[in-house]
Parts: structure tokens; sequence; C-alpha cells
């Protein structure tokens, strides 16, 4: 993984962030994502995942379509490099 820092435009915390495609993000906190005003106030239920800040999604799409932050790309093994044990 090459985690990249990026820091978000609305509230200026620092986090680690790896973009493999539009669809797929990695995002590691570098403090505890509570601290995250929106994240905060969003009042999760015990046990929720779901800790998505929009300010910080529109930062790294921002990132990414200045080129600041780069997409990782993953490399796959082709078909016949797959084991096929039975």
């Amino acid at each position: 993984m090459t985690l990249q820092k990026l820091t978000c435009e609305m509230c200026d915390r620092c986090v680690l962030v790896e973009k493999f495609s539009t669809a797929h993000t990695t995002i590691q906190w570098v403090d505890d994502a509570n601290n995250c005003t929106f994240i905060a106030e969003a009042h999760r239920a015990l046990g929720d995942n779901d800790r998505a800040c929009p300010a910080l999604r529109r930062s790294i799409d921002n990132a990414v379509r200045s080129q600041q932050l780069t997409e990782s790309r993953i490399e796959l093994p082709g078909v016949s490099s797959v084991s096929r044990q039975q």
C-alpha cells in the first residue's frame, strides 16, 4: 500500500489515503475519526462503521482531479498463473 497524506479542505484534519479507482478508496485516520466534527455530530449507533465525511470525500476527489493524489494500480495475476488445485 502507498498511503499518501491528505488534509481535509474544511477542517484541516490529516488522513492517509490510497485511491485505487473511483469506487475504491482506503482512508486511515491519523487520529480518532470521531475528532471529525461531522462524524462526531452524526451520533453513530454502536457498531456502525460507516464513518463517512462528505467534506473529506470532496477533498479526496479534488486532490485526484488536481493530481495531488494519484491512483494506485494493483497488479493482478493473469488467469494462466492462478493455481487450479482441486
